[in-house]
């Protein structure tokens, strides 16, 4: 059975796309439980590791995307 590149880019895309899901629950899970323990200083150094991490993988999934929006992604 021989699938197209579509099929796997809408994979890769979806697949992406249940990842940046599951990431944004976690870590939400673990600023609701552990956040007034985290020094704000580190608060921040950890939201700015999240973004960055949001960042990667937009990135990561607009190479597979037809129409990306790479104007709106910083490389």
């Amino acid at each position: 059975m021989n699938t197209n590149p579509q099929e796997v880019n809408q994979k890769i895309r979806d697949n992406m796309t249940q990842l940046q899901i599951d990431l944004e629950k976690t870590f939400k899970k673990i600023f609701e439980q552990a956040g007034s323990k985290i020094k704000p200083e580190k608060q921040d150094e950890i939201q700015k590791a999240i973004d960055s991490t949001k960042l990667l993988l937009e990135r990561f999934k607009c190479r597979y995307e037809l129409s990306c929006q790479t104007e709106e992604i910083v490389y």
